[in-house]
């Protein structure tokens, strides 16, 4: 056990200058390097500069809503009877996977408002969304927001156990830190996806990059999960929230994901993906298998 504890990666408080807090910067330069991405992919693409803004503000407030609401509900459920007005305080708690799955209602609504190519859009938004989540894992991992069991693995951190009136650390646990975890597997996820992306030869159909982070992330994600207090990570049906949310992403981009192997195309370079009237006609199509043409009759 000592050396298991002299093992463990060691806690580390960074203080706050003011106002600005360390989370806040990590988040800050997570936000800028993401979107500097999403937009040279987008122009290298052609999408226009209205439908870069568009569709990013859609992602980022419909993604935000989502973080809360989902949190309230699965995670806070008994506050939220008591005090249903926690659904509206906006700052009272967010969830990753709910943010994901509010900024793909919102990046559905968008995509089918303005008749838009949808892989194509896809893997410009996820080019951007993984580093900037990655630099905020950097920050969660700072702050400690997803601490897990005690253990004596070697990559477990020693954590504040009690801290005295002062904010001063009094006990110490060593614990999971599953934001370093997280972090440690989505670098080189990364650099797979934004390698697959930005590779100008031998490039995958449009689509498969959005689909591949999110079949490389849900399991990952579903398997730490159990690393996680049963106190502050409600079960369903023996399954956390995020768990059941992984099992529907990973199943749905491995259908997709196949889908568009067989019958997509890589999007075209330098050319507008302007709003065409066919788009939902070309999503439905992209995901049906080829059909064959029919062969003539024999006299």
């Amino acid at each position: 056990m000592a050396l298991s504890a002299l093992a463990s990666i060691p806690y580390i408080h960074i203080p706050a200058l003011g106002p600005v807090q360390p989370f806040g910067v990590l988040v800050a330069i997570g936000v800028l390097l993401g979107a500097h991405l999403l937009r040279k992919y987008a122009e290298w693409h052609g999408i226009h500069d209205d439908h870069i803004r568009g569709v990013t503000m859609w992602v980022i407030v419909s993604g935000f809503l989502g973080a809360h609401i989902f949190d309230v509900v699965a995670y806070q459920w008994d506050d939220l009877v008591a005090d249903p007005v926690l659904l509206f305080k906006i700052w009272a708690g967010i969830s990753s996977y709910g943010g994901f799955l509010g900024g793909a209602m919102g990046f559905a609504l968008y995509v089918w408002w303005k008749r838009l190519p949808a892989f194509l859009y896809a893997d410009t938004v996820m080019v951007g969304l993984l580093p900037a989540f990655t630099i905020g894992r950097i920050g969660c991992s700072i702050v400690g927001d997803h601490m897990g069991k005690a253990s004596d693995f070697f990559l477990a951190q020693t954590w504040p156990a009690a801290i005295n009136k002062n904010g001063d650390p009094i006990s110490w646990v060593t614990r999971h830190n599953l934001g370093i975890y997280e972090l440690l597997y989505l670098l080189p996820v990364c650099a797979i996806a934004l390698g697959l992306a930005f590779r100008k030869s031998k490039r995958m159909p449009a689509g498969f990059v959005a689909v591949l982070i999110g079949a490389m992330y849900a399991p990952v994600r579903f398997f730490l999960d159990y690393l996680r207090p049963t106190t502050t990570d409600p079960r369903y049906f023996s399954l956390t929230f995020a768990q059941w949310s992984s099992i529907l992403a990973f199943s749905a981009s491995v259908y997709v994901a196949i889908k568009v192997l067989r019958s997509g195309k890589p999007a075209p370079i330098g050319e507008a993906a302007v709003a065409r009237p066919d788009a939902a006609k070309v999503f439905k199509e992209a995901l049906e298998p080829e059909k064959k043409a029919p062969t003539s009759a024999k006299k």
